[in-house]
């Protein structure tokens, strides 16, 4: 166990520094985890919750006082829940050769600069003045842009695009993400409305027996 496991640790580290030879892998030969992206997707979300919070004064700009900390994990994870769907819709409608786990471990593997760099954000922004707040500025940046390379390698690799599709599947992504975010918030209003609708009808009836 204690070798498998630290073979999926050094394969997440492959994917980070080599991100076409370890997304290869994970198309062709199968390599990566799903427990792991999904893991890492979670570590994610609570980040976000700690970034949210802890981040130091000098360039925290959050209201902590509205601080929700169960409505900010569920909005970044189902976040990239929704994208993870929406992308997997998508490209199987442009004969996308990746399945549901490799755009997932694609996805969640890409987060994983953006990650270190968040960690370094909220470390160092305790311990620096204002003049200094453009050197954490520049590091969260160069995670962020770490992290959207790797996610479009992952997903040229996975799906075999070249680069112009894989674009276009990414914009066509989040077109299919906002049509599915819209027809869940029909569906659960619709539902709503249907028990407000048996409730008082509930009532009314109890009030005639």
């Amino acid at each position: 166990m204690k070798a498998t496991v630290k073979e999926k640790l050094s394969y997440l580290k492959q994917s980070v520094f080599h991100p076409f030879d370890a997304f290869y892998e994970i198309r062709f030969r199968g390599k990566g985890s799903v427990p792991l992206a999904v893991l890492i997707l979670a570590i994610f979300g609570i980040l976000q919750c700690v970034s949210y919070q802890y981040t130091g004064f000098v360039i925290n700009i959050n209201d902590l006082a509205a601080m929700n900390s169960i409505s900010i994990f569920m909005t970044w994870v189902l976040g990239f829940v929704l994208f993870i769907v929406s992308n997997w819709s998508v490209t199987t409608l442009l004969n996308g050769k990746g399945n549901l786990g490799d755009i997932l471990k694609v996805t969640s593997y890409s987060l994983v600069p953006f990650m270190c760099t968040l960690i370094f954000q909220v470390f160092a922004s305790n311990f620096i003045i204002e003049e200094e707040a453009m050197i954490v500025y520049v590091i969260t940046g160069i995670g962020i842009v770490w992290s959207l390379f790797m996610l479009l390698a992952g997903l040229c690799v996975i799906h075999e695009y070249g680069f112009g599709k894989n674009l276009i599947a990414i914009l066509l992504t989040f077109v299919a993400a906002a049509i599915i975010l819209f027809l869940g918030i029909l569906f659960f209003t619709l539902i709503e409305q249907m028990v407000l609708f048996v409730i008082s009808v509930g009532q009314e009836f109890i009030r005639r027996l």
